[in-house]
């Protein structure tokens, strides 16, 4: 049994998002299409043989504000770890470091990401076999995306997103992500949303050629934009400096705040380091979809 693990957890990005309705449990039903991008926090977990569980924020962890990120149990880790004490009947005592570097609270799933990290290293330093079923449905009971890292690197997500179907996508391309420093409530877009069934979302199964998906990205839409944009209307800008840039499609991922721009060809440093420039404040990143079979990397 090992006594340490090393996970690199992904953002993801939403490419279309439709919403069909309203669920009885208050939730909405959603059809929307998942990519993980290496974008990622790294989580080191430690075993040791006693003292409880411990949680530790990096130094040098990107753009994170003083209290933004918590270290008691309002976190995800460590929910995810209370979780698989009581699903295994264990009592965990580690040590768990993470250097964040996706935005938080951004539309990117950095903290679902985390949690799936942390159920998948709770089993292998545990010894705990679980089928992979049954770990996605510890993930959804930690949030809706979570059982997407779990899984396949690029998914159909139905129901609250958390009923998944692998897809071919083309992935020949790169985003740049611009998470400006404003705050957006999902639980408030989805409150505020008023429900526009006629929008479009593109149908990515089988997309494994350029202009395929090109032609899919054209029929994308993120029913949540406008809500998002009622609410920090100075994302228009950014969408606009994408567009200039030469952006194929110009997105926003979930429900904010985060907007990306999808670009056939690498960004320049120069194009990047514009966007960068101004003292906005925003985080302007570069990614790619993950090519890996699974959406989490273990070292």
């Amino acid at each position: 049994m090992r006594t340490r693990c090393e996970i690199w957890a992904p953002a993801k990005l939403n490419l279309g998002l439709r919403v069909l309705g309203r669920r009885a449990d208050g939730y909405h039903d959603i059809l929307t299409r998942f990519v993980a991008v290496d974008l990622y926090d790294q989580l080191v977990f430690t075993r040791r043989i006693a003292g409880g569980v411990s949680l530790q924020l990096q130094v040098d962890s990107a753009g994170v504000r003083p209290g933004e990120f918590p270290l008691d149990e309002g976190n995800l880790i460590l929910r995810a770890v209370r979780l698989v004490e009581r699903a295994a009947g264990i009592r965990a005592s580690l040590s768990i470091s993470i250097r964040k570097t996706i935005p938080i609270a951004a539309g990117l799933g950095g903290g679902s990401a985390d949690a799936a990290a942390t159920l998948l290293a709770m089993t292998r330093l545990y010894g705990i076999d679980v089928p992979p079923r049954e770990l996605g449905a510890w993930g959804a009971q930690l949030g809706a995306d979570v059982r997407f890292f779990l899984g396949e690197s690029a998914a159909m997500g139905r129901g609250r997103g958390d009923e998944l179907t692998p897809i071919s996508l083309f992935r020949q391309w790169w985003a740049i992500l611009v998470t400006p420093p404003v705050f957006v409530s999902a639980g408030d877009v989805y409150g505020d949303l008023r429900l526009t069934l006629g929008a479009k979302a593109a149908n990515f199964h089988d997309c494994r050629d350029r202009e395929g998906f090109l032609a899919a990205l054209r029929r994308s839409h993120n029913d949540l934009e406008a809500v998002v944009l009622r609410r920090a209307p100075e994302i228009l800008l950014w969408q606009g400096r994408l567009r200039e840039q030469g952006a194929a499609g110009v997105f926003v991922s979930g429900s904010g705040p985060t907007v990306f721009g999808v670009y056939m060809s690498q960004p320049s440093e120069k194009t990047v380091q514009s966007l960068r420039g101004g003292g906005t404040g925003a985080r302007v990143e570069v990614a790619r979809p993950v090519t890996t079979p699974l959406a989490l990397v273990v070292q």
